[in-house]
């Protein structure tokens, strides 16, 4: 289990979160949802330290780990960005890397795995992601969607105990979501802890098994997706939902 404690965030003024405490059990999928700019991005941030909050603590491996300025030690950043794996909304590959390279950087230069066992781990983490044959390829030269399997695979390949996925379809064409989502899908499939920012709530609700709402920097509700989507306990969530579907309907129907 994976314990994030009194995490809170604050942009000048603008408090983004509020006292956050969550549970993470080995493989949960769980997925963030709420209004846009109410935190989610920046909760997952926060849990691997690309923010710093002004307090928190991520307990992991049975190690309390200070998130706040001066509570945070070396070798504890270490095992934090071992342990979590960061999936971007924009991919963020090295361009002078090939596909290839690019999954076998962390391996090399963090886990110090010597390169031919590397290269043999990434061949196979591009499979998994049905990119083998474009090992070779650079970033120019692959897809926007081809590109984010590629940091799929980079980020699975050091084999983390939890993976964050912040909006990974959010900079995509709509015509190449659907090959992330199945990516995704996969690697929740195969057991990996999960977090999830997302908008496609028709995914959410296949593939996680929990879901928070999160608004005004607080946890507003934590259940599954029925509970979440069928049954809302709160006016606020209910309003979401509702505007939600409503986006999802078609204008019109031939």
């Amino acid at each position: 289990m994976i314990r994030v404690r009194n995490l809170s965030k604050k942009f000048r003024q603008n408090v983004v979160l509020d006292d956050i405490n969550l549970d993470i059990n080995q493989g949960d999928v769980i997925a963030v949802i709420g209004p846009s700019g109410t935190g989610k991005s920046t909760l997952l941030r926060c849990i691997e330290r690309l923010e710093v909050p002004e307090s928190g603590t991520v307990e992991i491996e049975d190690r309390v780990i200070g998130l706040a300025p001066g509570k945070a030690r070396r070798k504890d950043l270490s095992l934090l960005h071992r342990s979590c794996g960061m999936v971007f909304q924009n991919w963020n590959l090295f361009y002078k890397k090939t596909a290839l390279e690019n999954v076998m950087e962390g391996m090399v230069t963090v886990k110090k795995i010597p390169k031919a066992k590397a290269r043999e781990i990434a061949l196979s983490y591009l499979d998994k992601v049905g990119l083998s044959d474009r090992a070779g390829h650079y970033p120019r030269h692959l897809s926007g969607g081809q590109q984010q399997r590629v940091a799929i695979a980079r980020a699975m390949a050091m084999e983390p105990g939890l993976l964050l996925f912040d909006e990974p379809t959010s900079a995509l064409d709509p015509e190449l979501v659907g090959e992330v989502l199945d990516t995704i899908r996969q690697a929740a499939d195969a057991g990996y802890t999960m977090i999830l920012v997302s908008h496609e709530m028709n995914f959410v609700r296949k593939v996680a098994n929990r879901v928070i709402f999160l608004e005004n920097g607080h946890i507003i509700e934590d259940g599954t997706p029925k509970e979440i989507f069928s049954n809302p306990k709160s006016e606020r969530l209910r309003q979401f939902i509702m505007k939600i579907d409503r986006l999802q309907e078609p204008d019109y129907v031939i």
